[in-house]
């Protein structure tokens, strides 16, 4: 991935989050005030999809945590938590893309703490159908909730 390349997936993640409109808790309803699953989904990405050469999944992937997360009662003070966190996020898998371009003269193709090469990982059933479903959605057949299917309140959220 060249420089430019880089910089184009950097402002690729920071689209996937612009414009979403974020739902409000309602009147009587429990408000959500921990994200940090959705950060940590948001940050699993770039590792899991971007890294491994599959950025166009990944920008499915995080156009759809962040419509999912849109659809959640989370408090003002959690969503603007969100839009913080995931900004810096995106400069941090921006320097670490880069980094690897660096040092490996390309993508590797093995990341660190990873069981398994990015081809085996891409190879695999469980990715194969994340990855039809992420086709789904970005055609409009299947809604985020399709993609994402955790709740809102799930402690974890994983690609």
């Amino acid at each position: 991935m060249t420089r430019p390349r880089v910089a184009a997936f950097a402002g690729v993640l920071a689209l996937s989050f612009m414009g979403a409109a974020v739902a409000q808790p309602s009147p009587g309803g429990p408000a959500l005030s921990h994200p940090e699953a959705f950060e940590r989904a948001f940050a699993t990405s770039s590792y899991t999809f971007d890294a491994c050469g599959d950025p166009l999944a990944g920008r499915l992937f995080r156009r759809a945590l962040g419509e999912r997360f849109a659809h959640c009662p989370f408090t003002i003070e959690a969503q603007s938590r969100f839009q913080q966190r995931i900004r810096i996020q995106q400069e941090k898998a921006r320097r670490m893309i880069t980094e690897m371009v660096e040092a490996h003269g390309g993508l590797p193709m093995h990341l660190d703490g990873m069981a398994m090469t990015c081809h085996e990982q891409q190879a695999n059933a469980d990715y194969r159908r994340l990855r039809e479903r992420l086709d789904q959605y970005a055609r409009g057949d299947l809604p985020a909730e399709a993609v994402i299917g955790a709740p809102c309140d799930a402690p974890e959220i994983t690609p």
